[in-house]
């Protein structure tokens, strides 16, 4: 799945009134940061975006002008910006970034699609959640507002997004504070980028965020035993499934969390294996079998890094899927079930072969030609015997035009990743 990300621009909108109350500007200690060059797989870093979370009308600082700087104005936070745009901020991040050896990708200068943005594991976003600024134009009475100088504090809480585990992996906040006794075209937001610079360095230095970072093609979180359970696949009751492919949507289900929907399978006696992605951080799934019946599923196991969950209900399955731990050989034929596009179309079966076995963040996907589309996530492959081999977990697209070329986790891996025997 593809991950498009727009770069907000961070505004520092200024409100000019009275003779101005200078803001509190607070001291920030500039946290040691140590390369990551002893980091050869450190993940690669894409600065996302970085939005303001301030009060409209909200008192920032004051603006002092001459060359004594008395306080002339107010700075309150509304509309418009002074010169600060949303590369400035990214070109300042990646700077500081590359100054201590990490990974970063993002070129600003693309016109088009950027390439490069495919090969980050980690996008960063940050949310000023305060600002203070003391601008001094000491040439305000020529009516030169370009040439400044001044003092600016920021606090930043940042959110770190792991592509591999599909979520939010970490968060932390961290401060920055800088000044300048020269005045210089630009002075405004020098100051402000200066402040920044120094709550990215911050960032940098956190422990956990460092932790993340050098873990190059690695998931960040584990399996998650909502439960407390182990996983433990019963058949007592339920019967397999057999070769007829008529009867395997008799195991097919359409799973609903949210505001989506995908596709699982029953795997024993009250079990049903999808994707995380699919149930999300849901405690609860709407489960709807071929039959039209509805029942609600707990999540009692999800593991992000794998993207696979399993949900338990409380009903007796009639039938479930057998499941085969050896991987299929190339060019041997595969159909795959599930609800592509709309629950209407649940239980859809298609027909294809497997195509080839491929790496990705050092863990196995098959791939093959079956026919998938989004729906179809958490769905079964199953072989000509009717025994599950994978799960359907995601398609190449390019230009909103899927290629045939599809990805199934391999079951035996999949199982492994949720603790189950």
């Amino acid at each position: 799945m593809k991950y498009k990300f727009i770069v907000q621009a961070l505004l520092i909108p200024l409100l000019l009134v009275g003779c101005g109350t200078p803001a509190v500007i607070k001291k920030v200690e500039d946290r040691p940061v140590q390369d990551l060059k002893a980091s050869e797989n450190a993940k690669p870093i894409q600065f996302a975006k970085i939005v303001v979370k301030l009060k409209r009308g909200e008192h920032i600082g004051a603006w002092k002008a001459g060359f004594l700087c008395v306080p002339n104005g107010d700075l309150n936070w509304k509309g418009g910006k002074i010169n600060i745009d949303s590369e400035e901020f990214t070109d300042t991040f990646k700077d500081e970034l590359e100054k201590y050896s990490f990974k970063t990708v993002g070129d600003m200068n693309a016109l088009f699609e950027d390439s490069s943005t495919w090969k980050s594991e980690i996008l960063v976003a940050g949310l000023v959640k305060e600002l203070k600024a003391n601008i001094c134009y000491p040439m305000a009475g020529y009516g030169n507002f370009n040439s400044s100088k001044g003092e600016a504090y920021l606090k930043v809480e940042w959110q770190i997004y792991s592509k591999l585990d599909r979520s939010v992996v970490h968060s932390v906040t961290t401060e920055g504070t800088a000044s300048s006794n020269d005045s210089v075209g630009g002075g405004d937001s020098l100051v402000v980028l200066n402040a920044f610079s120094q709550a990215t360095r911050n960032l940098l230095a956190d422990e956990k965020f460092r932790q993340i970072a050098s873990r190059g093609g690695e998931a960040i979180k584990q399996t998650t035993f909502k439960s407390g359970d182990s996983i433990v696949i019963a058949t007592n009751t339920a019967k397999s499934l057999g070769k007829l492919p008529e009867s395997w949507p008799q195991a097919v289900v359409t799973v609903f969390a949210g505001n989506g929907h995908g596709s699982g399978f029953v795997i024993s006696d009250d079990l049903i294996l999808t994707n995380h992605h699919v149930v999300g951080d849901s405690d609860s799934v709407t489960v709807k079998f071929d039959s039209g019946m509805q029942v609600v599923g707990k999540v009692i196991a999800s593991n992000s890094g794998r993207d696979v969950a399993v949900v338990k209900v409380n009903a007796i399955l009639p039938k479930h899927f057998k499941i085969i731990r050896n991987r299929p050989v190339i060019g041997s034929n595969v159909y795959a079930l599930g609800s592509p596009l709309t629950e209407k179309l649940s239980s859809t079966l298609t027909r294809g072969i497997i195509s080839g076995y491929r790496e990705e963040s050092n863990k196995t996907l098959i791939q093959s030609d079956v026919n998938i589309r989004p729906g179809n996530s958490g769905g079964p492959l199953v072989d000509e015997n009717g025994n599950v081999v994978g799960i359907a977990v995601s398609g190449l697209v390019v230009n909103n035009v899927s290629q045939g070329i599809n990805f199934f986790i391999p079951i035996d891996d999949a199982l492994k990743s949720l603790g189950a025997i």
